[in-house]
C-alpha cells in the first residue's frame, strides 16, 4: 500500500508545543499548513486523501476553515483535534460531520487507530490516488454509508439483548470499532435518533407491549424494562404515545389498543 497523503492543518494558537503530525509513521506522507489562507489551495493541488485540523484553543476564523473544507469537499474525510473540550464544541463538530474528533493529549497510536479506521469504512479507497476530486464531486458516499451502516450491527445486538440494563455508549462504539464521536454520530445518522433517545423509546415501546400482551401493572413494566424513576418513565411514554402508561394500559385492556410509530426514525431521502 502507498503511503496516504494527509494535508496538516496546524492552527494552534501556540505552535512552538510538540505535535503529532512529526510523530506520523511512514506510511503517511504529511504536508503541514498553519495559514487559513492556504488551506483550500492546498487541498485543490495536494489531493489529500485526508486533512487534519489541530487546534489547541479553537476560535471562530480556524473553524469556519475547517467548515469550508467540508462544505467543499464532502467525502474528504476530516479529522479534528483539539485541546480544549466542550460539549458544545464537540456537537459543532458532529453538525459538521467530520469523520472524528479527537482531544488532546492523545497518543500516536489512537491518531494513527483513527486514520485506519476511515480505510476500514471506506472500501476500495486504497485503491484511489486521493479523496477527494477537483471541485468538490462526492466519491464512494453510498460505500461509505453502506459500511457505517453494517458497522452498527453489534451495537443494535447489544441494544436489543440487553436493554433493559445501564447500556453504555463507550461499550456499544467498541464493539463497531469505532469511537465514541465516530459512533454517535454514524448512529444518529442511520437512525434519526441518539443513542439515548434510541434507548429511551425501545423501553418506552417494550413497555407498553407488556402492558398489552402480558397485562402487568405500568410498574412493574417500567422496572421490567429498565426504569428506576417512574415519574421519568411516565414523561418519557406521554412523550412517545401521546398517552400516560396508566391510559394506556386501561385502553389495552379493553381491547382498544393504541398505534404507536416504529422505534426508529424515518430519514428524509
Amino acid at each position: 500500500m502507498s503511503a496516504r497523503s494527509v494535508l496538516w492543518v496546524d492552527l494552534r494558537t501556540s505552535p512552538g508545543k510538540p505535535d503529532l503530525c512529526s510523530s506520523l509513521p511512514k506510511s503517511y506522507k504529511a504536508q503541514r499548513v498553519s495559514r487559513i489562507s492556504d488551506i483550500l489551495r492546498s487541498v485543490q493541488n495536494w489531493l489529500p486523501w485526508a486533512v487534519c485540523f489541530e487546534y489547541d484553543n479553537p476560535y471562530a476564523r480556524g473553524l469556519e476553515a475547517l467548515a469550508e473544507i467540508r462544505h467543499r469537499y464532502s467525502s474528504l474525510p476530516i479529522v479534528m483535534l483539539t485541546e480544549r473540550h466542550t460539549e458544545s464544541l464537540a456537537s459543532w463538530a458532529l453538525r459538521c460531520c467530520v469523520w472524528d474528533y479527537l482531544v488532546k493529549p492523545l497518543s500516536v497510536r489512537n491518531l494513527c487507530n483513527c486514520l485506519t479506521s476511515i480505510d476500514r469504512a471506506v472500501p476500495g479507497l486504497d485503491r484511489l490516488a486521493s479523496g477527494i476530486v477537483p471541485g468538490g464531486a462526492t466519491i464512494h458516499v453510498q460505500a461509505k454509508r453502506s459500511a457505517e451502516n453494517g458497522a452498527l450491527v453489534p451495537a443494535m445486538s447489544y441494544v436489543e439483548a440487553n436493554y433493559a440494563e445501564k447500556l453504555h455508549l463507550a461499550t456499544a462504539a467498541k464493539l463497531c470499532d469505532l469511537s465514541p464521536f465516530q459512533f454517535s454520530r454514524n448512529f444518529k445518522k442511520e437512525n434519526g435518533l441518539t443513542f439515548r433517545e434510541f434507548v429511551v423509546k425501545l423501553r418506552i415501546h417494550r413497555a407498553a407491549q407488556l402492558m398489552t400482551e402480558s397485562r402487568v401493572s405500568v410498574t412493574e413494566a417500567a422496572f421490567v424494562v429498565g426504569f428506576n424513576d417512574l415519574s421519568y418513565f411516565a414523561r418519557m411514554f406521554r412523550r412517545q404515545l401521546g398517552v400516560s402508561p396508566s391510559h394506556y394500559r386501561i385502553e389495552s385492556e379493553s381491547g382498544q389498543l393504541l398505534l404507536f410509530p416504529p422505534v426508529t426514525e424515518q430519514r428524509k431521502p
